[in-house]
């Protein structure tokens, strides 16, 4: 498991990557089976049940489609009309990766600070 802090600028739509690790700090192979990510963003701290916005790589549920998957890293592209309107200096975030299949158990791969630039 890698940890890193997430930096965004408001109103940008600049790329942001994260290399990922499995348990056993190997890179995480996206190019078989089905994989699906989901990035929480939380207060912190705070209560950590009810986030304050939900990143995926896949649409629906009121997440935010920012996250594509590919060559064992994540890759967040913000939304700038998004993130011009959020006002928070620093929260949580919490990465789940499912896979290699549908049936797969999301599993926590990395977590750390989330912070916006204004």
């Amino acid at each position: 498991m890698s940890s890193s802090g997430i930096t965004l600028d408001a109103g940008s739509g600049r790329p942001f990557t994260l290399s990922l690790l499995d348990k056993l700090n190997a890179p995480i192979d996206f190019s078989t089976g089905t994989w699906v990510a989901d990035l929480h963003i939380v207060e912190y701290p705070g209560d950590l049940s009810t986030p304050f916005a939900i990143l995926s790589s896949v649409a629906g549920g009121g997440a935010l489609q920012w996250l594509t998957l590919q060559n064992s890293q994540l890759t967040l592209t913000p939304d700038p009309e998004v993130t011009s309107e959020w006002a928070f200096y620093q929260y949580h975030y919490d990465l789940y990766i499912k896979g290699p299949n549908v049936q797969s158990d999301p599993e926590r791969i990395t977590h750390g600070p989330f912070r916006l630039d204004k």
